[in-house]
């Protein structure tokens, strides 16, 4: 199956997404828009992962990683695009307490190393919003986005791995194992 570490989004963030997504809609953008019960903070993609075994350690891992942090509240931030604004790909929402969460993804990247997952260091908190197709009306976007105040709080309290379905559709997520921070 194929799998991820990552922070689920409170429905208050999804609704706020939602709501982010409906007022861009007048731009006509060429993107493909995140559903937003599918957005969170991508912590560590993992991909297939076969074996129930490998499974089993990765929760463990998880849960060990669960226990060196603390519940936090996360404030998001402000808009971005990977890999940049002149040549954009994702559009997101950046979060503060970006060294906490990669901290969590270091650990999670250094333990998962050692049962054979391939070590990135490539973290960034961020939602994504949007994958963009082209640059069409991207002008529209950027004066929209000035706009629109993307701040609002996400309580963290769990690191959660989920399975991904890709689906004509687009990806269904479907949570495996959760694990919740030290309070």
């Amino acid at each position: 199956m194929r799998t991820f570490i990552a922070i689920e989004l409170t429905p208050q963030i999804r609704e706020k997404i939602t709501s982010i997504q409906n007022a861009l809609e007048k731009c006509d953008l060429a993107v493909k828009w995140v559903k937003p019960e599918n957005a969170h903070i991508t912590l560590k993609f993992l991909g297939w992962v076969a074996e129930q075994e490998k499974i089993e350690k990765i929760k463990q891992i998880i849960e060990e990683i669960a226990k060196q942090f603390k519940h936090l509240d996360v404030n998001l931030k402000e808009f971005g695009f990977f890999p940049n604004e002149r040549r954009p790909r994702v559009f997101f929402i950046s979060t503060d307490k970006e060294n906490i969460l990669k901290n969590i993804s270091q650990k999670l990247e250094e333990r998962l190393e050692a049962i054979g997952f391939e070590k990135e260091n490539r973290f960034r908190s961020h939602i994504t919003i949007a994958r963009i197709k082209s640059p069409k009306n991207i002008d529209c976007l950027n004066r929209e986005i000035k706009k629109i105040d993307a701040k609002e709080v996400l309580p963290i309290k769990e690191i959660t791995l989920f399975k991904s379905t890709l689906t004509k559709s687009g990806p269904v997520y479907e949570v495996i194992y959760k694990s919740t921070l030290a309070s």
